[in-house]
């Protein structure tokens, strides 16, 4: 991990985040910035979350590395969990392969950020959605709590409301989905206290976020949506590795859903397929409507949908009653995996711990001072590898 998992500003922000938590006593009601210099906030729980493995490592900033494993190991247990209840302990088994030996699988798991969770939180409101588009009243709660948690993670949480609402006709018309319902509101508000708090305090955040909104809006136009098509559906482009086979990606999500209704056609699998789609189009759409800089992992909601769709199709090839096709199926899984475990065993992030911390230590030696500089991954290695000898600075 010392040399594949990066060290750099967002890292870096976290890390200062923890240390003034743990040493200077300042607890914050706002987290990392939603975007950019725009003024407003996710919630702050991420922080806290950071800041038990740096309390635990004594601000050491290979916590880092072990948060980043913590998170990934969320995620494969995510992605098992959902992809079993959804289909079967054979597709989960090789969505869990897949992701565990895909390169993009591993670059994205080593980054810690608080972008990490998002795939498998989004993946787990995927599942409640659709336990409850079954009847199953009591999962509103659970939806409530997790769409609220995810407000801590990354500003595109802002898609799982709209999701819901789209699912809303096809929810239960009962009474205990009514109760359900009203308890389900303060479950998914509470989340929002310490930022409420925070705007009592500082009432810049709302016009700063209603700025930002006015600004980079610009309607919905359809030339616009469809040349997103590429970033729509950016997810797959990780998973299919293979850049001339990239550009089908398009076709992937009619082939599924074909596959899938030839199997079986139900009002169950009606709803699911419904589900999966506006977890494409809801992102797609939003960003058409936004005229500002996009980027992959804006779109990492459906980042695990395209795990299952894949591992589906995948299942059909592997399990299918021509030899044939089961052998060519084992052959391109093979090479798949040989091909992206080969870049992982190779890799080095260019931001890598064991370099930088060398490096200072080489500053420290000949008594050089390292300055503080915002975001500098060095200017916090430096304040622990002083802090170790006793030496306060900054």
């Amino acid at each position: 991990m010392d040399v594949k998992y990066p060290f750099g500003w967002d890292q870096v922000d976290n890390a200062w985040a923890a240390k003034n938590i743990i040493v200077n006593h300042e607890f914050p009601l706002v987290g990392m910035v939603a975007k950019g210099n725009t003024g407003f906030f996710i919630g702050p729980l991420y922080y806290y979350f950071v800041t038990l493995f740096y309390w635990t490592t004594g601000l050491n900033p290979v916590a880092s590395q072990y948060i980043a494993l913590t998170t990934s190991i969320f995620t494969f247990f995510a992605i098992f969990f959902v992809v079993k209840k959804i289909f079967n302990f054979k597709i989960a088994l090789i969505a869990c392969l897949v992701n565990s030996v895909a390169s993009s699988g591993f670059y994205f798991d080593s980054v810690q950020w608080p972008v990490g969770f998002l795939p498998g939180i989004s993946l787990l409101i995927f599942y409640f959605l659709y336990k409850l588009l079954k009847g199953k009243e009591k999962y509103v709660l659970y939806l409530a709590i997790m769409m609220g948690l995810a407000f801590h993670i990354h500003f595109t949480a802002v898609f799982f409301p709209i999701i819901a609402l789209l699912c809303l006709p096809f929810f239960p018309r009962t009474k205990k989905m009514f109760l359900y319902l009203l308890l389900s509101v303060p479950l998914f508000l509470v989340w929002f206290v310490p930022n409420l708090i925070s705007q009592i305090q500082n009432s810049s955040q709302l016009s700063n976020m209603s700025n930002y909104l006015n600004t980079y809006y610009h309607g919905f136009h359809l030339r616009r949506f469809m040349q997103l098509t590429g970033d729509g559906l950016i997810q797959f482009d990780p998973f299919l590795f293979f850049v001339q086979i990239k550009p089908l990606k398009i076709l992937i999500l009619p082939i599924f859903i074909l596959v899938f209704f030839r199997e079986k056609i139900s009002r169950d699998r009606m709803v699911f397929v419904y589900l999966t789609l506006i977890f494409f189009l809801v992102p797609w759409l939003v960003f058409s409507v936004y005229r500002g800089e996009i980027s992959d992992y804006y779109f990492s909601i459906n980042r695990y949908i395209v795990l299952f769709i894949l591992s589906y199709l995948l299942s059909k090839l592997l399990f299918a009653k021509m030899l044939l096709i089961k052998v060519l199926a084992i052959i391109l899984l093979v090479f798949y995996s040989y091909q992206n475990l080969n870049l992982v065993i190779n890799y080095k992030s260019e931001n890598g711990l064991k370099a930088k911390i060398e490096r200072i230590e080489q500053e420290i030696k000949i008594d050089h001072r390292v300055e503080f500089q915002h975001g500098a991954s060095e200017s916090y290695i430096y304040y622990y590898l002083m802090k170790q000898r006793g030496i306060s600075v900054y």
